[in-house]
């Protein structure tokens, strides 16, 4: 495991060992590796992202309960009825937590989700075992996030290419340019850049644009994380990052088909 985790990464890690084995014991690898045969069609994930300033913005919607820094988000969210609302919103992907501790997610709440649109669906957790890549296949993920900040060099390149043998697709998330190298090692096509400090908790909506650009061509950057409107998709977007996660100011929307409809419209260049 990666030494460079804040203290709340390490709790989240350390609780997710545990609900780890848990899961192991009632669904063990032989099972998981059996309901693989019943899995539904993958989605392609990164059809719709992409670097264009002459496309809508490409935005990862998010159903996400509640988050460490922030607490309930929404006490009466539906997963399958807010995934409808984000697809006609015009949401290129879903990014579901399934984290249950900190976050209120379930893997329920994926598959729900996924039911009830025809988008690709992000399973959103903290990853860091061969187990959980299985597991997300097996319940229907058609793509996971890997954190560079927990994993290793070598565990990371694990973990990707067994994602890939599965078919999934892997957003790998950095913060800094020190995690470049090992996420491009990885074989990254797709690097979700998080404009926020998880060991202060602050934002910088210019991060992700200036990281973008130390990127290689052909790797497409996502803007992960304080994104709350369509004038911050439209700063990124000047800055050169076309493709974004949204969350929290999705979840909290009174009419999130609506705010997204903004978003994806907002900031094309001409």
């Amino acid at each position: 495991m990666a030494d460079k985790m804040t203290s709340i990464l390490k709790k989240i890690v350390e609780k997710r060992k545990l609900r780890i084995d848990e899961a192991q014991r009632e669904r063990p690898e032989a099972l998981l590796s059996a309901m693989l045969s019943q899995r539904p069609m993958i989605r392609n994930f990164g059809a719709g992202l992409h670097q264009n300033a002459q496309k809508p913005a490409a935005i990862m919607a998010e159903i996400k309960r509640r988050s460490p820094s922030k607490g309930e988000l929404n006490p009466d969210l539906n997963p399958a009825s807010l995934a409808k609302a984000y697809e006609k919103g015009g949401a290129a992907a879903l990014s579901v937590l399934t984290e249950p501790d900190f976050f209120g997610g379930s893997l329920e709440d994926m598959q729900a989700a996924r039911s009830a649109t025809l988008l690709p669906v992000l399973r959103k957790d903290f990853i860091f075992t061969p187990y959980q890549v299985l597991e997300s296949a097996a319940m229907g993920a058609d793509a996971i996030l890997l954190i560079a900040r927990i994993l290793d060099p070598k565990r990371h390149k694990e973990l990707a290419n067994l994602a890939s043998e599965l078919g999934l697709t892997v957003l790998h998330e950095i913060h800094g340019e020190e995690e470049i190298f090992q996420t491009l090692d990885a074989g990254a096509r797709f690097v979700g850049i998080n404009n926020r400090d998880l060991a202060t908790f602050e934002t910088d909506i210019r991060l992700a644009p200036r990281m973008a650009s130390l990127l290689p061509k052909g790797v497409i950057a996502v803007a992960l994380s304080g994104i709350r409107g369509p004038e911050d998709i439209a700063v990124s977007r000047h800055l050169g990052v076309h493709s974004f996660l949204v969350g929290e100011s999705l979840v909290r929307s009174p009419d999130p088909e609506k705010d997204l409809k903004a978003m994806v419209e907002s900031g094309v260049l001409p």
